[in-house]
């Protein structure tokens, strides 16, 4: 592929998720907010970013974590740059590890979200110590919390990380794209 045809291709891709990301933050906002506590919805954002940092590499990752996190940080986030630094360092050792589990196979992604939503919550938890003073019991986040929520994503990946892995195989994130 020539240069021009992969800024397209990185164009397409990027705002496919963009719109993808944007959705969700509505539908987290909206309709989900009635049924799940703010602090223990399970981030959908956070599935998908997983999902597609491990599809994708770090690269595409970082990325990737940046846009998400920056919507995340303008829809729910307590100061700008909370959620962007948190998934962009998320998405990058995601992708990192991607070079080493098969893609195709369901139990390393999901094991890799799992472990992802411990690593995303502690930098949040990190974040709100280091700038506020109080970030709150470690020990109760980690139980009521952190464990919660790595469940919930945990199946939330058992269904969506398929989906999101035959689409870009499928070429649906570049529809954009001309053939």
């Amino acid at each position: 592929m020539s240069e021009l045809e992969i800024n397209k291709h990185n164009l397409s891709l990027y705002l496919m998720v963009f719109l993808l990301s944007l959705f969700i933050l509505v539908l987290e906002g909206s309709f989900l907010s009635v049924f799940f506590k703010s602090a223990k919805m399970p981030d959908f954002l956070l599935v998908m970013l997983v999902c597609l940092a491990f599809i994708w590499g770090e690269q595409t990752g970082i990325v990737l974590g940046l846009l998400t996190g920056l919507l995340q940080d303008l829809f729910f986030g307590p100061a700008l740059g909370f959620f962007a630094l948190a998934k962009m360092v998320v998405a990058y050792l995601v992708g990192l590890t991607a070079r080493e589990v098969y893609k195709d196979q369901l139990a390393g992604p999901m094991l890799i979200v799992f472990m992802a939503t411990f690593v995303h919550e502690f930098i949040i938890f990190f974040l709100r110590l280091l700038f506020w003073g109080h970030g709150g019991d470690f020990f109760y986040f980690l139980d009521v919390l952190f464990l919660r929520k790595a469940a919930y994503h945990l199946l939330l990946a058992m269904l969506f990380y398929p989906l999101l892995y035959r689409a870009g195989r499928r070429g649906f994130f570049h529809v954009f794209q001309k053939q």
